[in-house]
């Protein structure tokens, strides 16, 4: 973990007679005036709080937790918190995203009445025990392994009709094959978890599953332990398995909830900071996601204190908390708010944050703002992160100062990251509509979507830093005064030369040819450009700075690479806005009519390649312009994978295609 990372540029841009300060653009009243009103404790509170409810979207349970959320926002003086309901009924589309119904369930219970008699999964006693989405069921039938189940191979020389099938595979897919094509009762799974160094190390985690919630005649899935589904086969070796499953639970309209508050700015025009959570997932559903739940709530009542209580005056630019159905709900509430979406400056997502190490095996990272949106973010993110870096480590290692710490917590010195973009929760689509967002989340997690992400296993230590982290961020980007923000130049100037740096590091470790080093080199100087671009359009003052920066940068920044190009220019086509993938919605399978479709090679690379190439699309850079970006600013990639994946969006009716 490369903690120098975050320390660099702030020391080669602060003046040598400058005061110290513990964060270089502001006095240090205000970094301990918001660790003053942060309350890790009570964050870790909240994420036990809620994780008594079971949160899938559109579910009584999440609606619990929405209003639950939304009385502790209003106690802490967040006078306009709100639940705002979003159809949800398989009817209403958001663009090019359908809506999915929600889904109640009251009752559901596998028992085995033969060879032996015993109860298998019981919900809600065990909430993950149903799969979300299944419907009722009230069946006594013979059990059949089909081992994963997710392909038709599996099905060879097996009668399932009309029995119960135990798979491994993922669920919708075994559904398909198993119940809709060949008439299976239903299911039990033993899905696992994500692939970790960890995985099958604990026979008795049960992982969260469901079904498709877009398939109205779906039946019921069971989820098992491994050494529950072990003991099952070992039955089938020897002996005809009866299982009786009973389930009372149904697919219903609905609505996407999103709890939204605000902390009014001063300027209405000078836009909003937007700070994100997703509230959805299992009970308990600690780290993912109440731990970025609650450390949002945190966030907004600390903030909310200062200001109230006089530490803080009051941001010139509103920050905006918005708690979500996790993608589906940040699609939904971008859709529906088109005027709100085009407030939005940047942004702070929070899912995971709270893991110990120790139980979880996960590390906290932040992720940086996509590389088709740089942003002053990312610094000013990198400075807060520091700070906290700095403060536990001298507190672990000799004793001395606060640490930024809160009892009952642990005392360890934070270790993180500062990464490149990874996708997977609501910033991405955030960042599909144009808004620069950091990432903070803990991965691997070897408990989450399973029976096991509980409370215990967080840290309010952790939780707190995390809350005192974003606080100061959010509060960067909504109230630096124009004195202090002429900082930023000078700091985003030394992160260039680390960013160049780095990149030719990259290029000689990797073997990267002359053309593609200097891709690097030319990108990540043209990253400092736009960062230095955002610093002026959030603080106008800052304009004749940034210009004199910003020539410096331009006059050394290396010519474009040569060679055969394909002059092709992409235009995005206005009925699919956001991300082409919401949850459980595959637009290119829907309109490409084939839902088994195979990916192309740029999806298979990383998913961020084939993001960033759909995000790149302007209407002016032309197809070899889109590969340079992703060449410079990610890794090398060649210029066909590029123009196949553009050529099938093309095809789906995502963008079309002009000559230049």
């Amino acid at each position: 973990m490369r903690l120098c990372g975050f320390l660099l540029p702030l020391l080669l841009a602060a003046p040598a007679t400058a005061e110290t300060r513990r964060i270089a653009f502001w006095p240090d009243a205000v970094p301990a005036a918001i660790q003053k009103h942060v309350d890790g404790a009570y964050v870790h509170g909240a994420v036990r709080a809620l994780g008594k409810f079971h949160r899938v979207q559109g579910s009584p349970g999440f609606r619990a937790a929405a209003d639950w959320l939304t009385g502790e926002l209003t106690a802490g003086g967040l006078a306009d918190a709100k639940v705002e309901p979003l159809p949800a009924d398989g009817k209403t589309s958001y663009a090019h995203f359908k809506s999915y119904l929600g889904w109640q369930a009251t009752e559901g219970r596998l028992d085995e009445v033969a060879p032996a008699r015993r109860t298998l999964a019981e919900f809600p006693r065990e909430a993950v025990a149903l799969a979300d989405y299944s419907q009722d069921a009230d069946v006594t039938a013979e059990l059949v392994d089909v081992g994963a189940g997710g392909d038709a191979a599996a099905y060879q020389g097996k009668d399932v009709r009309g029995k119960i099938v135990l798979a491994d595979g993922p669920l919708a897919a075994v559904h398909r094959l198993a119940v809709e094509e060949r008439g299976a009762a239903g299911i039990v799974s033993d899905y696992p978890n994500q692939h970790t160094a960890w995985s099958g190390m604990d026979p008795d985690l049960v992982r969260w599953g469901h079904l498709s919630p877009y398939q109205t005649a779906n039946r019921f899935a069971f989820m098992v332990s491994p050494r529950a589904a072990a003991a099952l086969r070992k039955e089938l070796a020897s002996a005809t398995v009866r299982l009786t499953a009973r389930v009372r639970a149904k697919m219903v309209p609905a609505s996407f909830d999103v709890v939204s508050a605000t902390i009014p700015g001063s300027d209405a025009a000078a836009g909003d900071i937007v700070l994100t959570a997703h509230l959805c997932h299992e009970l308990a559903g600690a780290n993912d996601n109440a731990s970025g739940s609650a450390a949002l709530l945190g966030v907004a009542r600390a903030l909310r204190a200062a200001i109230a209580g006089g530490a803080l005056p009051a941001p010139r630019r509103t920050i905006r908390f918005l708690w979500l159905p996790e993608i589906s709900g940040s699609q939904a509430w971008l859709i529906s708010h088109p005027d709100l979406a085009r407030r939005l400056r940047a942004g702070i997502h929070l899912d995971m944050v709270g893991g110990r190490p120790e139980i979880t095996h996960a590390a906290l990272h932040l992720s940086r703002s996509a590389g088709s949106l740089p942003h002053i973010v990312n610094a000013i993110a990198a400075a807060w992160v520091a700070d906290v870096a700095t403060a536990s480590t001298r507190l672990a290692e000799t004793g001395e100062g606060d640490g930024i710490v809160w009892p009952p917590g642990g005392r360890d010195a934070l270790v993180t990251d500062l990464r490149p973009l990874e996708l997977g929760s609501d910033h991405q689509v955030f960042e599909a509509f144009g808004v620069p967002m950091v990432y903070f989340h803990d991965w691997p997690d070897v408990t989450i979507h399973t029976n096991k992400d509980v409370p215990d296993n967080l840290d309010a230590t952790k939780l707190g830093r995390v809350a005192y982290m974003t606080a100061g961020i959010a509060w960067t980007l909504a109230a630096l005064p124009d004195a202090e923000a002429a900082r930023l130049p000078a700091i985003e100037r030394a992160a260039t030369d680390e960013r160049l740096a780095v990149a030719r590091q990259t290029a000689l470790a990797q073997g990267w040819t002359a053309d593609d080093t200097r891709l690097a080199e030319r990108e990540a100087i043209a990253v400092g450009v736009e960062d230095l671009a955002s610093i002026a359009a959030m603080w106008p003052a800052t304009a004749a700075e940034v210009r004199r920066a910003s020539a410096g940068l331009t006059a050394a920044r290396p010519r474009a690479a040569g060679g055969v190009r394909d002059a092709r220019v992409p235009e995005r086509l206005p009925a699919v806005r956001g991300p082409i993938d919401v949850y459980y919605y595959d637009h290119l399978a829907v309109a490409l009519g084939d839902p088994t479709r195979k990916p192309v090679a740029l999806e298979k690379r990383d998913g961020v390649f084939a993001f960033e190439a759909l995000n790149l699309v302007d209407g002016k850079r032309s197809v070899s312009d889109i590969r340079d970006l992703l060449s410079g600013r990610y890794a090398p990639v060649p210029l066909a994978e590029v123009a196949e994946w553009l050529d099938l969006l093309a095809r789906a009716g995502v963008v079309k295609l002009r000559a230049r």
